[in-house]
């Protein structure tokens, strides 16, 4: 999982956690103070109620009591409400059949006991549950009578959960769209804390390619800006060790080229007899000696061409190019290698090909050190084929070379086009590198120089197939 996704979920789930918590808090806020307003809105009634009573009972006028309940009586969930006078008798009653009795119930008796606003919970004769709210009417100290009101406890609940209801469906939206803003800002601020890093792992990524020219940009002034400053300051010392290790190896193989020339052309004396007759025996050191004298002349020439590719001074000269004449020439040359291993050679080229784009001496190099690598590493009777043609979508004249070969691991095709890169086989074929490293590396800058491209495509234990490419003339 990306450090992204990572920061992404672990940020939003904080936020999910917050917003969560702070919205059931809400809830149960608002759930405690609607319960609250209600307890206060029927305790207001019922001291409104006492004063309408007390008003009454001082101007002796029933009058007044009947009006407040004819107001009341509707009142949702309402299931009674009267007036009584000390003796207990009821005054005034929202059902008027009821005026004048005197209620015996223990409710009742628990209502005329009360000095004070008491609240009684109870069951109706029907079953249902009821409240019973109740305050004595006091004139001049002196207890005058008592007010109650009935309400039915579900209606009351409902009227609650309605109100609260509404509450939280606001409080929902209000959570969503919090919600929202949060996520988008976790996505925002995750983007902002992984992009110097997924610079770093880029930049890193670019240098180690060997690209040391490449810098990391990275402003932030935090951690990840003093990391993306020091792994600047290591390519430059990369670079500054790469460009000594360049000039080395430069002065080194030119160095090397004087007397080597030198010992080649002594040999060639002493084949040709000017310091005396030689035996056979003798004959014999010679050639090993022309032999590893090439061998080394070879590698200097190649440590060469990388330096030039490297400086970007790969010298080419571009002409109209017959591709399929460069492929005849070039395999004559490898014919007595094929005999020698007995390898089933195969030329797919066919008959006309247009005319390409491109240094007929370095494309000649280039299959060359395919060709080379193809028999390396194709075992005693393998098989090696050579194929061109026009790719009509591209526009490209290609050139394909595949043998039957150790072919390459996967995670290898990436690098095989590296300096010094080599390919160590399995299963006891190929056991030890072979070669300098070096021809791939140098078909790779030689194409590149020209226009071109170079790709390759394997099988571990199947073979390779590398194929170069050029624009038509």
């Amino acid at each position: 999982m990306r450090l992204k996704t990572k920061f992404s979920l672990l940020i939003s789930l904080l936020v999910i956690i917050i917003i969560s918590g702070v919205s059931v808090s809400f809830i149960i806020s608002e759930s405690r103070f609607l319960v609250r307003e209600f307890e206060n809105s029927r305790a207001g009634m019922v001291k409104s109620l006492a004063q309408a009573a007390k008003e009454s009972l001082i101007v002796k006028d029933e009058i007044i009591l009947l009006n407040y309940l004819k107001l009341i009586k509707n009142t949702k969930g309402l299931a009674y409400a009267m007036v009584t006078d000390g003796t207990g008798r009821i005054l005034a009653h929202t059902d008027i059949n009821l005026l004048g009795a005197v209620p015996g119930d223990e409710v009742s008796k628990k209502a005329f006991a009360a000095s004070d606003y008491t609240v009684i919970k109870y069951k109706g004769g029907d079953g249902r549950d009821l409240l019973d709210l109740s305050m004595p009417v006091v004139v001049s100290e002196d207890r005058q009578g008592t007010v109650r009101l009935g309400f039915y406890q579900e209606l009351i609940n409902k009227e609650v959960e309605d109100a609260l209801s509404g509450a939280r469906k606001r409080i929902m939206l209000v959570s969503a769209a919090a919600l929202l803003c949060g996520l988008l800002g976790a996505f925002v601020l995750t983007a902002m804390m992984t992009k110097p890093i997924k610079i770093l792992a880029q930049g890193a990524g670019i240098i180690g390619q060997g690209k040391l020219d490449h810098k990391i940009s990275v402003e932030t002034k935090d951690e990840l800006g003093d990391l993306a400053a020091e792994f600047n300051k290591m390519s430059e010392k990369l670079k500054e060790l790469d460009q000594m290790k360049s000039d080395f190896v430069s002065s080194v193989t030119h160095e090397l080229r004087s007397p080597l020339l030198s010992l080649k052309l002594y040999i060639d004396l002493f084949f040709k007899g000017t310091a005396g007759a030689i035996n056979d025996k003798q004959k014999e050191y010679l050639e090993i000696m022309k032999n590893c004298a090439l061998r080394l002349s070879r590698f200097i020439d190649d440590l060469l061409d990388v330096a030039k590719i490297e400086r970007g001074k790969m010298e080419v000269s571009l002409q109209t190019l017959d591709l399929l004449g460069v492929i005849t020439e070039t395999i004559q040359l490898f014919k007595p290698q094929f005999d020698e291993k007995h390898i089933v050679f195969t030329s797919e080229a066919p008959e006309k090909l247009p005319p390409a784009l491109g240094d007929p001496d370095r494309t000649r190099q280039v299959l060359i050190n395919l060709l080379s690598n193809a028999v390396k590493f194709t075992p005693q009777e393998g098989a090696i084929s050579v194929g061109a043609g026009y790719d009509e979508k591209q526009k490209l004249i290609f050139v394909s070379v595949r043998d039957s070969g150790i072919g390459i691991p996967s995670d290898k095709l990436d690098k095989i086009f590296d300096k010094f890169e080599q390919i160590i086989g399995t299963q006891g074929k190929n056991p030890k590198p072979k070669g300098t490293g070096l021809g791939l590396a140098i078909v790779k800058g030689i194409m590149e120089s020209m226009g071109g491209r170079v790709s390759v495509e394997s099988e571990l234990g199947k073979g390779s197939k590398f194929t170069f490419s050029l624009p038509p003339a």
